[in-house]
């Protein structure tokens, strides 16, 4: 078993869900049907990727003010993924990286959970008519 596999295999017990990946060394996370977070191994960064799109945006001004607000948001720190835009398919992504090396535990499990949540907050956003999730209460 590779560390990636080893990875998934660790970090499914956590969740409580059996984790492999596929024939290409991809493992697609389906959450609540509403999402698909993708993991997928970089070896020669020996980083695990995390990515998930988002939802659809039509062009027009609408798109333009989603880019302001996602600009903002990707300069915060700490954030749970960075916003782009894939052109290939007219979506709104997330994605970030976590360390191979890291072991898989409860920092783990709450970086994953971080960005499901982070991803569910854009969609429902976007997908509601609004430019961004509402700001966080401190």
């Amino acid at each position: 078993m590779d560390r990636f596999e080893e990875f998934l295999k660790e970090l499914g017990r956590q969740i409580d869900v059996p984790l492999h990946p596929d024939t290409r060394r991809i493992c697609r996370i389906n959450v609540n049907q509403a999402l698909h977070v993708q993991l997928e191994y970089d070896e020669g960064k020996e980083r695990v990727l995390f990515a998930t799109f988002l939802c659809d945006i039509p062009p027009g001004k609408f798109r333009e003010e989603v880019f302001k607000e996602a600009l903002k948001a990707n300069g915060v720190f700490p954030r749970a993924g960075t916003l782009g835009f894939s052109d290939r398919n007219n979506k709104m992504a997330l994605f970030d990286s976590l360390s191979i090396h890291e072991r898989v535990g409860e920092k783990t499990t709450a970086f994953l959970f971080s960005f499901i949540e982070t991803a569910r907050q854009w969609k429902e956003a976007i997908e509601g008519g609004r430019t961004a999730p509402p700001p966080k209460m401190k």
